[in-house]
């Protein structure tokens, strides 16, 4: 939440406040692309009031983004929408922990939102709107895991398998369950966190949210909705799964296959309030051409549109809805929004210390963002001159106008970024610890392959 209290200071950037109301195409450096996209989704009780769908190339930037936003936004919900993983050509199932991103992004758009729930923030690639969705209506069906309930284990396994999830010794990642004497363990597709089931008898006693790290518990619930980890029901799902086993001379057309007249178009889905804004235009063009290129070497062209959106339809579709269209390549936009990267060579806060400090003196809110709050509190007793507080806490609330919050000084945050930036028109600049310290890089740089986050990459 502490991070959110600087979004209005964008007040503070012309550019920034005319892009907002009158739309249309700007520069703006990469490093302050995350906090701009944020702003804008933020802005005001109106902006708050519409879910907002957020277009870039690729799904690494996509994911990437949505985490940024995510830090950010908190505690507003952001999604990540991938693509398939999977071409539909290829006759196989995605992924049920891609399955389950895309189902919780997708019913985040689509669903009614309470009066005290603000509407999300999705992030999705090019790719993944050319790939035409499956009517929701085809998924398989949902259930929910109540303490005190009754619960057959065998009859529940049959179904988690008919929902498309994966049975495994031990779960690691979403759309997988295991079964272990009286013990259920499930991955919901849709949720960030693995649920234990501990029965006594035939009845449900305890729902526990673990860690398939640690295997410890992260606390009791009494309900989890267990949400489909396929987008087709099984029946559907069938002969495409025997097809993909045979040779591929062999393969009928997948289109034939699946119910290819209730697939649709993503962007058509969506309701006329959804705010759209493409966060990367000079990323949009090569990457539909691309795709759309080995579509149709897979397909015959004509038949490439039961499963695939053109890109000249994604194209023309944005055209008519994106209000507003950012790029990190500076050309003859009109509005120009320019940060430096936030990077220095320190190896130690202490030795930092001197770049922060005249940041501050030039008139500098200046941050520094540490994944985690004990960390931040262990660096302060490494600063000599300067002294820091917590951003969000004490004086820090934001008065009628942003330009009066935040007097210059040096603010820890406690919050995960991949990128700072220092920016002169909003006198704010934003160090993630990582980006501090040299030290810090160094380690990330060397962390072994296994030791990141699982497939499925940030949640929603």
């Amino acid at each position: 939440m502490a991070l959110r209290s600087l979004l209005g200071l964008i007040e503070d950037d012309p550019a920034a406040t005319t892009l907002a109301r009158e739309g249309g195409h700007a520069f703006v450096s990469a490093s302050l692309r995350p906090y701009l996209i944020a702003a804008l989704s933020d802005r005001d009780p109106v902006a708050q009031a519409h879910p907002t769908l957020i277009v870039v190339g690729d799904d690494r930037a996509a994911r990437e983004l949505a985490g940024d936003l995510r830090a950010w936004l908190e505690p507003r919900r952001v999604r990540y929408y991938p693509s398939r993983g999977v071409a539909y050509e290829s006759h196989l199932a995605p992924p049920p922990h891609l399955v389950g991103l895309r189902v919780a992004a997708l019913d985040a758009l689509l669903s009614a939102h309470g009066p005290d729930e603000q509407p999300p923030v999705v992030v999705v690639s090019a790719v993944a709107l050319s790939e035409k969705v499956p009517d929701p209506a085809l998924r398989p069906r949902s259930f929910v895991l109540r303490v005190g309930e009754l619960l057959d284990l065998d009859e529940c396994a049959a179904e988690l398998v008919a929902a498309g999830y994966e049975r495994v010794d031990q779960v690691a990642e979403r759309g997988q369950f295991a079964l272990r004497g009286g013990l259920l363990d499930v991955f919901p597709a849709t949720e960030d966190r693995a649920v234990r089931v501990d029965m006594f008898d035939v009845e449900i006693e305890s729902l526990r949210w673990f860690s398939t790290f640690t295997q410890r518990s992260l606390g009791d619930l009494a309900e989890v909705e267990i949400a489909p980890a396929a987008e087709l029901a099984l029946e559907h799902r069938e002969l495409a799964e025997i097809a993909a086993g045979e040779e591929q001379s062999d393969r009928p057309d997948v289109a034939e296959l699946l119910p290819v007249e209730r697939f649709g178009a993503l962007l058509d889905l969506l309701d006329a309030d959804t705010e759209l804004l493409v966060a990367a235009e000079e990323e949009l063009k090569p990457a539909l051409s691309d795709h759309w290129t080995d579509v149709c070497a897979a397909f015959a062209d004509a038949d490439a549109h039961h499963l695939y959106v053109n890109p000249h339809d994604i194209e023309s579709a944005l055209a008519g809805r994106a209000r507003i269209w950012l790029s990190s390549i500076s050309g003859e936009q009109p509005l120009q929004l320019r940060a430096q990267a936030a990077d220095t060579a320190a190896r130690s806060l202490a030795e930092a210390e001197p770049e922060l400090e005249k940041l501050v003196r030039s008139g500098y809110r200046t941050v520094v963002a540490f994944p985690r709050r004990g960390e931040g509190e262990r660096a302060a007793y490494n600063l000599g001159r300067m002294k820091a507080t917590w951003l969000g806490e004490n004086a820090d609330r934001m008065p009628a106008h942003p330009s009066q919050a935040l007097e210059p000084s040096l603010r820890f945050a406690a919050a995960s970024l991949r990128e700072g930036f220092v920016a002169p028109q909003l006198k704010l600049a934003i160090f993630p610890e990582h980006r501090l310290l040299r030290r810090r890089r160094a380690e990330r740089a060397g962390t072994a392959p296994g030791g990141g986050a699982g497939r499925g990459g940030p949640g929603g």
